[in-house]
């Protein structure tokens, strides 16, 4: 857990810092481009950018989108890692606590692929090794049965739902993991402004992925009792019991109330797709946190804002590699990207 009691970093560096690597980000007006050029056009266009490294590194063992997947990965991975490594005092503490997201992420990914017979180098290659343990670590896992990489997790607050492998469905088992997660986080009681920041940018996250359960949910007419198991607590304007309310509404009548809500403003639901629908949401999301990081900025909020606008970047370009190699028409793969 952060220490509340950490020194104040020096919020000018590491925003100094973070700022450069900001200007390595595909501009939103270059999307344009990209969506009509083919999938060995896109390979060329990121091997003049930041991809460049991995996609030479990783092109003698892997092509195709598979080659574009793996090196987009691993130089998410090396970003973050390079933001934690030049970070010190409670920013450090701060993003590397954001990060344990990703230990989250590396569980998964070992026990999914493992259950799924996927090679040990595919596993491999599919890791964010930031947070709370190294590559070494999760390498060590690889090889071993899905129980005996559930067991190392024995003594974490991961593995009273890891031990449900095999009984519970591996979606309710993600979903309670990640509750862990915001759990850990959402118990702080910031006594700083950049600690309360931080907290509060966690929240509306939380919201985010609340809404978006809710209506997925909804569409598939699930039942109440059952939406609200899947909520994650602690939501910054979204409580349990407004959750609940929520997910109560006819489909009309929700979809009006969501208006109500920080994240609603200039959402329009009229789309039937759900998966169109989220992105309003995730557009909805970053406009607020650049809001807000302008407000702060000299603090935690400009690198968490960059590290989200990363992490789109290269979902963004996974999208265009799989769309583009399975011949996916150009007007339906830009309704799949996150453009801000």
């Amino acid at each position: 857990m952060v220490s509340l009691t950490g020194k104040h970093a020096t919020w000018a560096y590491i925003v100094a810092r973070v700022k450069v690597m900001k200007r390595d980000l595909i501009p939103s007006e270059e999307y344009r481009k990209l969506i009509n050029m083919s999938f060995d056009e896109i390979v060329r266009y990121l091997e003049e950018t930041a991809y460049k490294k991995e996609i030479d590194e990783l092109a003698y063992k892997y092509s195709g989108p598979r080659l574009l997947d793996y090196a987009l990965t691993l130089n998410l991975g090396r970003t973050y890692k390079k933001i934690q490594d030049v970070s010190f005092g409670l920013a450090r503490e701060i993003i590397t606590e954001y990060l344990k997201r990703w230990d989250v992420w590396n569980i998964l990914t070992i026990v999914k692929g493992k259950i799924a017979g996927v090679s040990h180098e595919e596993i491999e290659e599919s890791l964010v090794p930031v947070g709370s343990y190294t590559m070494e670590f999760w390498k060590t896992l690889i090889p071993k049965e899905v129980d005996e990489v559930v067991k190392t997790f024995e003594g974490t607050p991961y593995y009273e739902h890891l031990s449900k492998v095999g009984q519970a469905s591996l979606s309710e088992i993600e979903d309670e993991i990640y509750k862990i997660y915001y759990q850990r986080i959402l118990a702080m009681r910031p006594s700083e402004l950049a600690l309360k920041l931080f907290v509060d940018f966690i929240r509306m996250e939380v919201d985010i992925k609340n809404v978006k359960t809710i209506l997925r949910l909804k569409r598939e007419d699930v039942s109440v009792d059952e939406i609200s198991k899947r909520i994650i607590p602690g939501g910054f304007e979204l409580t349990e019991d407004e959750c609940s309310k929520l997910s109560a509404m006819p489909w009309d009548e929700l979809t009006k109330s969501l208006e109500g809500y920080w994240f609603g403003k200039g959402v329009e639901i009229t789309d039937r797709e759900i998966s169109r629908i989220e992105i309003q949401f995730d557009k909805a999301w970053m406009r607020e946190v650049a809001r807000r990081a302008s407000n702060y900025p000299l603090s935690i909020l400009p690198v968490l804002q960059y590290m989200i606008l990363k992490k789109i970047e290269v979902d963004n370009l996974r999208t265009l590699g799989w769309g583009k190699w399975q011949d996916i028409p150009n007007e339906e793969i830009e309704r799949q990207l996150v453009i801000v």
